[in-house]
This record gives structure tokens, sequence and C-alpha cells, in this order.
């Protein structure tokens, strides 16, 4: 009983956000942040240089941002990085951390608060999907670069 109950939550979710996606109410954004690092990694996200919320990212796994919807046609994506703070501090567990920030002086080759840094976009109308990708290079620059 409780699968059917699961599998009819789960279809009425679908339908109601292809309703929004179809009638133009609004524009869904998905971002995927992937870690192939080599090493278990924590998002510290500060606004107005406050900590404001952590996550965690093992290695070899990946996280999905909650769904952004934005009201509109359907076609004005919610552009990455959909973090509205100053900065966030990447930590490489027990090994190096690093600020990423909009600063176009940093050291930093890529960053998670530049759009350019992530790969992805229109997948169809009203539906945009984004990913940024930890990779071992990401750590090297920590070693050298970081605090």
């Amino acid at each position: 009983m409780k699968r059917t109950q699961y599998i009819i939550a789960f279809l009425f979710m679908v339908f109601s956000l292809s309703a929004c996606i179809n009638d133009g109410i609004g524009t869904v954004t998905l971002t995927h942040f992937i870690n192939n690092s080599g090493h278990d990694i924590e998002f510290q996200v500060f606004f107005q240089g406050e900590f404001q919320e952590s996550t965690i990212i093992t290695n070899n796994n990946q996280w999905e941002r909650d769904v952004s919807i934005s009201e509109g046609d359907g076609n004005t994506p919610f552009l990455p990085p959909p973090f509205d703070v100053d900065s966030i501090r990447i930590i490489y567990y027990e090994k190096a951390s690093i600020w990423h920030t909009t600063d176009i002086n940093s050291p930093v080759s890529r960053s998670l608060m530049l759009d350019s840094s992530y790969v992805g976009g229109k997948v169809r109308d009203g539906l945009y999907e984004f990913s940024y990708t930890f990779t071992p290079e990401d750590y090297e620059e920590a070693l050298e670069f970081g605090d």
C-alpha cells in the first residue's frame, strides 16, 4: 500500500512540474555538483561575512541543488551560480581549503560564484540544467593557493 502511495505522490510531483513548464508559468533550473576531486569536500556558504550553511559531498558522489523555479515566460533561466552569497569556502577534508569568490584577482581558475565555471544550459523550454564538477586539479589549486 505504501509503495502505491509513493508512486502516486511521485507522479503527482512530475505532472505538477510538467504543468509549470508546459504552461509557461516559469522556469525550472536544476544544478548538480559532482565531486571527482579524490577527496570528500564541504561547502561552507557565507553571506555578508557570516556563515550560513554547509553541505558535504563525498568523493565520487554528487549533490543536486534544490529545484529553483522563477516566474516568467519559461524561457528565462535562473542561471548559475544558484547562490545569493558573498563567498563559498571549499574544504578538502584534512588536506586543504580554498575560497570561491567573484574576485577577478583570485588565483582560482574556476569558481562556484562564476557562471562561466558551469556547464549545461537549456534542455527544453522552461527547463535548464547545469553542473559543476570538482576535479583533482581543483584540489591541487587548493593545496597551492588555499589557506
